[in-house]
C-alpha cells in the first residue's frame, strides 16, 4: 500500500504527531460510526409508516445537517405532517435509530484504531455530535472506547455549531464528514481530516488529510 493518506498506518503516525498536546474532535455519524445508512433507514420507516415514499437519493442532501432541519426540508418537500409534530417525529425516529445501532452497529476502523492510539498523546479526544448523546455514550461504552473520549452534550437552545466552536481552539485535530464542518475547523485554525463514506460521495472534503470508512 502507498506511502500516503489513504495508508491506514501513514494516517495513524500522522494523526499520532498532529495530535500531540491537541484536542481531537470526533464528530459520530459517518467518522466514529457508519450510522449514516441507519439513519437513512428510519426516515424510510417512518415514511412507510404513513404511506409515503421518498426518491431514492433523497437522504444524500440531507447529510450533516441537524434533526430539525431535516424535518423542516422534508415536511415542505411532502411528508405527511405539520410541524408542529416533529418532536413527535423526533422521538419516534430515534427508537427506531437506538434499536438498529444496539442491534448491530460497530465502530469504525478510524475510531477502533485512532482512539486508543491518540489517548496517551491527546490532551483531549471529544465527540460533537447533532446525535443523542445517551445513545453515543452507549456505544462508545458497549465498543470499550468510552474510557478514551468524552460525549459533548448540547445545552436547551444550542446546536452542534455552539459545541463545535466551543472545543475547537488550536492546537486540535478535527475528523469530520461534512464540508461545512471541515471549513469552520479551518477557519478556527484546527488540523482538520475529511472522511468518505458511502453517503457523502459528492462532498469536497476540503481537508489536510483525507480518508475512507
Amino acid at each position: 500500500m502507498p506511502d500516503d493518506e489513504t495508508n491506514p498506518l501513514f494516517l495513524t503516525r500522522r494523526l499520532v504527531q498532529e495530535a500531540t498536546g491537541a484536542r481531537v474532535i470526533w464528530d459520530f455519524d459517518g467518522v466514529v460510526g457508519h450510522t449514516e445508512p441507519l439513519h437513512e433507514v428510519s426516515y424510510r420507516e417512518l415514511a412507510y409508516r404513513r404511506g409515503y415514499s421518498y426518491e431514492p437519493n433523497f437522504f444524500d442532501a440531507l447529510v450533516g445537517h441537524t434533526e430539525q432541519w431535516i424535518w423542516e426540508k422534508l415536511i415542505a418537500d411532502g411528508f405527511p405532517a405539520s410541524l408542529d409534530e416533529i418532536s413527535g417525529l423526533h422521538r419516534e425516529r430515534g427508537k427506531v435509530v437506538a434499536h438498529l445501532a444496539l442491534d448491530g452497529l460497530q465502530p469504525s476502523w478510524l475510531a477502533a484504531t485512532l482512539m486508543p492510539a491518540l489517548a496517551s498523546v491527546a490532551s483531549h479526544q471529544v465527540v460533537v455530535s447533532n446525535g443523542d448523546p445517551d445513545l453515543i455514550s452507549a456505544l462508545l461504552d458497549a465498543w470499550n472506547l468510552g474510557c478514551f473520549v468524552q460525549v459533548a452534550r448540547r445545552t436547551p437552545g444550542s446546536d452542534k455549531e455552539a459545541l463545535f466552536r466551543g472545543f475547537c481552539a488550536p492546537p486540535c485535530v478535527v475528523l469530520e464528514d461534512s464540508d461545512s464542518y471541515l471549513a469552520l475547523g479551518k477557519e478556527l485554525g484546527a488540523f482538520t481530516v475529511g472522511v468518505r463514506h458511502s453517503h457523502n460521495l459528492r462532498a469536497a472534503l476540503e481537508a489536510d488529510l483525507k480518508t475512507y470508512l
